[in-house]
C-alpha cells in the first residue's frame, strides 16, 4: 500500500496522494506554483490537449485543491493557480482526518 508509505515523501507528495492525483494533475499543479495560467496555456505547457486539460482542472477544483478567478480583456476567461501551500496542508488534513473517522465508524 503506497499510500501509507511515508519513508522519503515530501509534504507536497503526501498531498498528491491524499487527493488521488494522477500524473497530469501533478504536471498541472507544478506549473501553476506561483503563477495564473489559463487552460490553453496550461495545455501547451504540459502538451496535452485543452480538453483533457480542462478535465484535470475540474477534478483538482472538485478536490479543492486548486482555485479559478474570472478575467476580462475584450472577454472573460479563467486562470488558474494553487492554494497557498499552508492552506492546501490544512485542507488536506481535514480530509485525512474525514477518512480516517469514516474507516474507523466502518471497522466497528
Amino acid at each position: 500500500m503506497d499510500f501509507f508509505d511515508l519513508e522519503g515523501k515530501e509534504d507536497e507528495d503526501i498531498i498528491f496522494d491524499i487527493f488521488d492525483l494522477n500524473s497530469l494533475q501533478k504536471q498541472i499543479f507544478d506549473e501553476l506554483k506561483d503563477k495564473q495560467l489559463t487552460v490553453q496555456e496550461l495545455a501547451s505547457e504540459v502538451d496535452r490537449n485543452r480538453s483533457t486539460v480542462q478535465r484535470a482542472l475540474q477534478d483538482m477544483l472538485n478536490k479543492d485543491i486548486i482555485m479559478r478567478e474570472g478575467k476580462t480583456d475584450k472577454t472573460v476567461y479563467y486562470v488558474y493557480t494553487t492554494l497557498p501551500f499552508e492552506e492546501l496542508k490544512q485542507i488536506a488534513k481535514q480530509a485525512l482526518d474525514s477518512w480516517h473517522d469514516k474507516v474507523k465508524s466502518k471497522l466497528q
